[in-house]
């Protein structure tokens, strides 16, 4: 195995951990509770492409442009950061509102359910 794809390893297991930790930390926020890991798992593994073929995590090339690179610009792995999390959002806002719609129509069915056995 290459040391590049150890290193991807390495980048995966922290995010997973953090992601872990957080869903840990906002457990008790219903709807938190996928969105928080969710965006961090995606910060973690959005991969970047740059000088040519090499990749790395989108968040790690965005911070070395800004801190340590003159003249690099930041921006665009920040915008695919971006676009990663509104796709994550706008996921998780479907989901949400499909899971309210079932339970709803569950509650409706075990509603008419009783009514029909009284």
């Amino acid at each position: 195995m290459a040391a590049y794809d150890i290193a991807w390893l390495v980048v995966a297991g922290g995010g997973l951990g953090a992601a872990a930790l957080v869903f840990a930390a906002v457990r008790r926020v219903s709807w938190l509770r996928y969105l928080a890991p969710g965006l961090v798992l995606v910060w973690a593994l959005t991969p970047y492409r740059f000088a040519g073929q090499d990749t790395a995590p989108a968040f790690v090339v965005a911070l070395f442009r800004l801190l340590f690179e003159d003249d690099a610009d930041p921006l665009p792995p920040l915008a695919l950061l971006g676009a990663a999390s509104a796709a994550v959002l706008a996921l998780h806002l479907l989901a949400m509102v499909l899971v309210d719609g079932f339970k709803a129509r569950r509650a409706a069915l075990r509603r008419r359910r009783a009514a029909v056995a009284e």
